[in-house]
């Protein structure tokens, strides 16, 4: 279904983060896996928010597909240099399927650091402490960055290994903290205080995720605070098909209302939407 004009952007917006489900006698999932999505094909991708004017896009591999990254690597085929793809590999992936992956349009591998008492833990996530060091000085041969799912409380115990690993770091979902919680606490300071050492990107994305009020108001207090701390170090991401949002359905029209709502200035819009992903992304 068209959505209103008034809900396009002027710029060529690059949606930072969105995930292709296969269905399941096409693609099987990990037998381990914490919940089960329904399919959500790239094309559904397209028509939701292509009238948005996001005509580019970031595909993520999900947590239930673990390191079997086919449905993202047809997506990328199918989508015809117009996305880019975050994959999932073990540390023992050899150069040449590293190489094959970057030359398939990945620029990024995904990895979780979670506490292992939290609720939120899911299964088939390649974890930061296994993976880390052994691939760091491989992504950077490759050219490939760190996309990292954590809590941003739990930052000041990794970042001297992060920075260390000498490659770009995206947080996910605005750092994935409990947005209950405010947008001042130590974690959000963490978040922050990083992004000015130049190698630290948070995804504006999530905001279904680590909200759960109506309108995601105090998700929008994380984001606003982001956004005044260095707009330079953020992209936007839909998290469509919104898999793991709480309480009802969500609309991506809604999430983009709020995305405008909260950076009122064109120019860092422009910012968020197109330049910062285009240049992280080799997505010009």
């Amino acid at each position: 279904m068209a959505q209103p004009a008034t809900l396009a952007t002027p710029c060529a917006a690059i949606d930072a983060h969105f995930h292709v489900i296969a269905a399941p006698d096409e693609s099987p999932m990990l037998a381990e896996r914490s919940y089960t999505p329904a399919p959500a094909p790239l094309q559904g991708w397209r028509d939701t928010l292509g009238p948005l004017g996001v005509a580019r896009g970031v595909v993520v591999q999900p947590s239930f597909y673990g390191t079997d990254n086919r449905v993202l690597l047809h997506a990328l085929a199918e989508g015809g240099g117009d996305l880019a793809g975050i994959a999932a590999v073990e540390p023992g992936i050899t150069d040449a399927e590293l190489a094959a992956l970057a030359q398939a349009g990945v620029r990024g591998v995904r990895m979780a650091h979670v506490d292992p008492d939290d609720p939120r833990r899911m299964n088939g996530f390649v974890m930061l402490a296994d993976a880390l060091a052994p691939l760091a000085p491989r992504l950077r041969a490759h050219g490939l960055h760190l996309q990292l799912l954590t809590d941003s409380r739990l930052l000041p115990g990794i970042a001297p290994a992060l920075r260390a690993a000498g490659v770009p770091v995206v947080l996910d979902h605005m750092g994935r903290a409990p947005a209950a919680l405010g947008a001042d606490h130590a974690g959000i300071e963490a978040m922050c205080a990083l992004l000015d050492e130049g190698w630290l990107w948070v995804k504006l994305s999530g905001a279904a995720n680590i909200s759960q009020r109506p309108g995601w108001d105090d998700a929008g207090a994380v984001h606003r605070r982001l956004l005044a701390a260095n707009p330079e170090r953020l992209v936007w991401g839909s998290d469509w098909p919104h898999t793991r949002a709480h309480g009802a359905a969500v609309r991506t029209t809604d999430l983009w209302q709020r995305f405008r709502d909260w950076t009122p200035d064109a120019a860092q819009r422009r910012r968020v939407l197109h330049d910062n992903p285009a240049a992280l992304y080799r997505l010009g």
